[in-house]
C-alpha cells in the first residue's frame, strides 16, 4: 500500500513539473481607440484622402472652371464672366467665416479644452418628417477638425457636412450625403452619397470633387457651406453663454438665506 502511494506521488510530481515548463499564453494587448477630442471616430467624418489634400489649386485665387464648364458661343462670354466674379465672391466669403470661426475657436477651447481639435455641430435632428412623400426621420451634423498651424494654434483642415435620412416605415430604405471640405483650398469638396442600394463613388473609383461639377452646382454649394459656417458660429456663441450662465448660477443657493 505504501509502494503504491509512492508511486502515486512521484507520478503526480512529474506532471507538476511538465506542466511548469509549458509556455503559457501571452496575453494579446488591447488596440487603443483613436482619442474622440482629436478626430472623428466615424472615418466618413474625416478627410483622408491626400490626392485631394494636395491638389493643385490657381495661385491668384481664381475659381477653378474647366473649359467645357460652358460653351464656347460668345453670347455665352458675359454668363461665363460673371459666375466667375459670384464664385470669387463666395469663396472668399467662405475663407472669412473660417477665420471668423478659427477666432471663435480659439475663445472656445478655454473654456471647454476637449475641443481644441475637434468639434460636432447638430445642426438638425429631426424624428419625423414628410419629405419627398416619405416619412422620414433625418439628421445633419457638422463636424471640424483643427491641426496644429505653424504658430502652434489650431487651424481648421476639415470641414465635413454630414446628413442622413431613413424611413421611418420602411428602415432599410436611407441615404447618407456628405461634403468634405479640405481647407484652405475652398473649392476642394468632396462630394460622396451614399443609399441602401448604391454608392458615388463606388469602392476603388476617384472621388467627385466640386470644382468639375457644374458652376450653378458650386455656387450653391460655397453658399451652403457658408450657412454651415455661420451655424457652427452661433452654436459656439451659445456654448459660451451657457457656460457662464452655468458659472453665474453654481453658488446661488449658498447666498439664499
Amino acid at each position: 500500500m505504501k509502494r503504491a502511494l509512492i508511486l502515486s506521488s512521484f507520478t503526480l510530481l512529474a506532471f507538476v513539473a511538465v506542466a511548469a515548463q509549458q509556455p503559457q499564453p501571452q496575453s494579446q494587448p488591447k488596440p487603443q481607440s483613436a482619442d474622440p477630442t482629436k478626430e472623428a471616430e466615424d472615418k466618413m467624418r474625416r478627410c483622408l484622402n491626400q490626392e485631394t489634400r494636395n491638389a493643385q489649386v490657381p495661385s491668384d485665387g481664381r475659381p477653378i472652371m474647366s473649359e467645357n464648364a460652358m460653351g464656347n458661343n460668345p453670347q455665352e462670354k458675359q454668363y461665363r464672366e460673371e459666375m466667375e466674379r459670384l464664385l470669387t465672391i463666395e469663396i472668399d466669403n467662405v475663407k472669412t467665416a473660417v477665420k471668423d470661426v478659427e477666432l471663435k475657436h480659439k475663445r472656445l477651447v478655454q473654456l471647454y479644452p476637449k475641443l481644441q481639435y475637434y468639434q460636432e455641430i447638430i445642426l438638425e435632428d429631426v424624428p419625423g418628417a414628410w419629405r419627398e412623400g416619405d416619412y422620414v426621420n433625418s439628421k445633419k451634423v457638422l463636424s471640424l477638425t483643427y491641426g496644429a498651424g505653424q504658430d502652434g494654434t489650431p487651424h481648421l483642415t476639415c470641414l465635413v457636412m454630414d446628413s442622413m435620412t431613413r424611413n421611418v416605415y420602411h428602415p432599410d430604405q436611407w441615404t447618407r450625403k456628405l461634403m468634405r471640405l479640405y481647407y484652405p483650398n475652398v473649392q476642394m469638396v468632396e462630394l460622396e452619397t451614399h443609399r441602401h442600394n448604391f454608392q458615388m463613388p463606388r469602392a476603388g473609383q476617384p472621388a467627385i470633387t466640386l470644382e468639375a461639377t457644374s458652376p450653378e452646382i458650386q455656387l450653391r454649394a460655397l453658399r451652403l457651406i457658408y450657412l454651415n459656417l455661420r451655424t457652427a458660429l452661433y452654436s459656439m456663441d451659445m456654448l459660451i453663454a451657457s457656460y457662464y450662465d452655468k458659472r453665474n448660477r453654481k453658488n446661488e443657493w449658498q447666498i439664499n438665506l
